[in-house]
């Protein structure tokens, strides 16, 4: 306890230092912490499982390697004769399997809600540790009758009442709530709001399908996975091949295809930004405090001095030394969790961070701060002071061309970081609006899409259904054409969406030629309308007809030929298609990949399943909202969602907006630090020169001229800084975006407005205090000194 006195009154004859100290320390370990968390959360993603290391999905990999592996059950669900489950082996101490059902319409309390189901057996919830914080599971997936909610989803069913025991209408049955799911202690890749009995599925609809696999503990997936690799291989066996693979990796990885609006899809990249970015600001911070703290130290050396005198070893003085950081961290670090308190709402909405963590990991990463970080930050200053000869401290000599030039090394440093974040900002904000702004091949703008009639979860959609969507349709349809909001509309799905479905995923090729993967699209005629896409050609009649985007044109008509005709591999069978003409490129995934060749077929009937989508005359948003809602309500009733294309397409983006929001900001606080740390190291520089002014005053020098000559080495520091940095951000901008098929360019004025940014508010910082030196009065000056 003396010891943090002793630090705490040496600290309070540096009041000034130690507040900068402070607070860039505090800004510094605030966005540390920060990043930290939202990592520590994304890397845990389905550890809530207490057994996730040993929680396997089953993947169907396909021997010649032309396709992404798939998540697939190994259940029989084409009723083949004879059929083995592969996974019936001694290794896997449970399995389990279940489908995913999404955009499912369910009925509660007499009104429609759209929810994503999941049929399974009982087993599931034993190999998944979702809590259930209300009713029994066993029970509830054991009954056909019988459902599990989420509480999420309860909520948005019965508000706060319990909905233990309240009837749910799915699919014409009616289901008894028997259990309630709660929030997991870490974030979750498979989402869903109900799990129903897989008695009710009794035939897999052309949906998602799942197995997954609870090893025996200390089993070697790789022999089990070799296993299942001999099993495919054997002679006359029809099984696919399948492997297994970790629960663990499933939610970063982004080579294997997980199905459609079944499990999360993280972001590995994102990840490896915001750690190198928590390191650099990290590092801003250090440097800012080591120098800063070296500067103080400079001012100490006669008292240290004296210390030595009177016997004081190095121990001691480290450890004298370590409690003055140590107690400087320490308020830094609660001044830091007070920000981040404080900035809680800006962080989910506007870095979009959110971050599920539990308290251990918060108090390990609080003290690892607390205690860690002043051992790094007194190592130099200890050092550096501890080789100085006593006698030259007691003098009070603060000489110095070496510690001079190691503040200024630190500085640089800083200013380097600073730089490299802010050219890192302005490039990724200008290929987010490079990304946005770009020429998609079809209209974007106020283009409204309505759910009415959801797709059936059954195996077959009866006649009673088909009448009912046609009865829907020309309502609807009679509404668009009687509103002078609308333009054009039609039913189906947009460009951006060809890809979600593995049922959109077929191969063609010109006769005799090869395979190439392609996207087979049925589309209503009024589709090219709504969207505005340009056609060089004729518009198809009949199904064996289709028409090819730009990117399928040069991959099976080349640039100076055409072919009338391609084969289309359908339901495992060729068939022959005549081209009748080609459209713009639309644009089906990021613009980071290279787009995909699109097989468009038009078709004529009005009868079809899928969302409604109009366009609207500019100016009547609101308009068609309520004209929807209306519509909807008087059809459907129930929930009411809607969307506009634009957002969706934004949506797309949504990381792209998160990396350039995350380096905007984080370089402006880089920029605060670093001009702390300046104002730190410019005060003490000054304060040292108050006697060399005073005699230049008195020569008669002006403020101007005392102003440039202390400014010189400041302007070579900015311009060394500059020097370094411009390379380092060119090369990581470079290698970050090597693989993006579209990438706006690295202009030289990104990396000019960087320098001017940060001269600009270092040297405002700078001129202030010199020229508040310089207008200090001479005599007063040189009788301090």
């Amino acid at each position: 306890m003396k010891i943090i006195l002793l630090a705490i009154r040496s600290l309070m004859r540096f009041r000034l230092y130690t507040v900068i100290n402070v607070l860039g320390l505090a800004l510094s370990l605030a966005c540390v912490i920060i990043i930290s968390r939202y990592v520590y959360s994304e890397a845990t993603t389905d550890h809530f499982n207490k057994n996730h290391e040993r929680i396997y999905l089953s993947a169907r990999y396909w021997p010649d390697g032309n396709q992404e592996p798939l998540l697939f059950t190994t259940s029989n669900v084409l009723s083949k004769r004879n059929y083995k489950d592969p996974l019936e082996l001694p290794e896997i101490e449970k399995k389990s399997s279940f489908v995913s059902l999404y955009d499912v319409n369910v009925e509660a309390n007499n009104s429609k809600f759209s929810s994503h189901v999941l049929a399974t057996d009982t087993l599931f919830l034993e190999i998944f540790s979702y809590s259930m914080i209300e009713g029994e599971p066993t029970r509830a997936l054991s009954e056909p009758n019988s459902t599990i909610i989420t509480s999420s989803f309860a909520h948005k069913l019965f508000g706060n009442e319990s909905p233990i025991g309240k009837n749910i209408q799915y699919n014409e049955h009616l289901l008894t709530v028997q259990g309630v799911i709660g929030e997991p202690k870490t974030q979750s890749s498979l989402s869903f709001d109900m799990l129903i009995s897989q008695k009710l599925q009794w035939r897999w609809p052309p949906v998602n399908y799942y197995s997954v696999a609870l090893l025996v503990e200390g089993t070697d997936v790789k022999k089990v996975n070799q296993k299942l690799e001999d099993y495919c291989l054997q002679p006359n066996n029809e099984t696919f091949l399948f492997q297994l693979f970790p629960l663990d990796q499933l939610y970063m990885d982004n080579t294997i295809r997980k199905g459609e609006n079944t499990f999360r899809q993280g972001n590995r990249n994102s990840l490896n930004i915001l750690s190198t970015v928590a390191l650099l600001l990290l590092t801003i911070g250090i440097l800012n405090f080591i120098h800063i703290c070296s500067s103080i130290i400079l001012k100490r050396g006669q008292e240290l001095g004296m210390k030595k005198v009177f016997g004081a070893t190095p121990r001691q003085i480290f450890i004298q030394l370590y409690a003055e950081n140590l107690t400087l961290v320490g308020i830094a670090l609660l001044l830091g969790w007070t920000i981040i308190e404080i900035t809680y709402p800006l962080q989910i909405n506007i870095l979009q961070i959110t971050s599920t963590t539990p308290q251990i990991f918060n108090l390990a990463l609080s003290f690892g701060l607390l205690f860690g970080l002043p051992l790094i930050i007194t190592l130099y200053p200890f050092f550096h002071y501890n080789k100085q000869h006593t006698v030259i401290s007691l003098q009070g000599i603060i000489s110095g061309k070496n510690k001079q030039g190691m503040r200024f090394l630190f500085l640089i440093l800083q200013y380097s970081i600073t730089i490299c974040l802010i050219v890192s900002a302005l490039f990724f904000t200008r290929q987010l609006h490079f990304m946005l702004e770009a020429d998609l091949g079809y209209r974007t703008k106020d283009i409204i899409k309505v759910w009415f009639e959801r797709p059936s979860s059954t195996m077959y959609i009866s006649e009673e259904d088909t009448e009912r969507t046609r009865k829907y349709n020309e309502r609807i349809q009679a509404a668009i054409k009687a509103s002078p909001i609308f333009q054009s509309y039609c039913f189906g799905i947009s460009p951006y969406e060809f890809p979600l479905s593995k049922f959109n995923l077929t191969k063609a090729r010109v006769p005799g030629g090869e395979w190439q993967d392609i996207l087979y699209i049925k589309v209503q005629r009024s589709f090219f309308t709504l969207y505005e896409i340009p056609i060089n050609g004729t518009i198809p009649t009949s199904e064996n007809e289709v028409l090819l985007n730009a990117t399928a044109q040069k991959a099976f008509a080349g640039k100076d030929q055409q072919t009338p005709l391609i084969e289309v591999m359908i339901y495992d069978k060729i068939t022959p298609c005549q081209i009748k003409g080609y459209t713009s490129d639309i644009q089906t995934v990021h613009l980071s990949r290279n787009n995909m060749p699109v097989v468009l077929v038009p078709i004529i009937s009005d009868n079809f399943f899928g969302k409604c989508m109009a366009s609207i005359n500019p100016g009547h948003r609101i308009e068609a909202i309520r004209f929807f809602k209306e519509l909807h309500d008087e059809l459907i009733g129930g929930e009411f969602e809607y969307s506009f294309v634009d957002d969706e397409i934004e949506a797309l983006y949504n990381n792209d907006k998160q990396i350039a929001t995350i380096y905007s900001v984080f370089a402006l606080i880089a920029i605060l630090i670093s001009s702390l740390g300046l104002f730190g190291l410019s005060l003490f520089d000054i304060q040292q020169r108050y006697k060399e002014i005073a005699i230049r005053k008195v020569n008669g020098a002006t403020v101007g001229v005392i102003t440039n000559l202390l400014l010189r080495k400041y302007y070579r520091l900015l311009g060394l800084s500059f020097i370094i940095a411009t390379p380092l951000s060119w090369l990581a901008i470079t290698k970050y975006m090597e693989n993006f098929a579209n990438k706006a360019p690295l202009s030289w004025w990104i990396f000019a407005v960087a320098f001017l940014l940060t001269a600009s508010i270092s040297l405002i910082t700078l001129i202030w205090q010199i020229r508040k030196a310089a207008r200090t009065n001479p005599a007063k000056a040189i009788k301090t000194e």
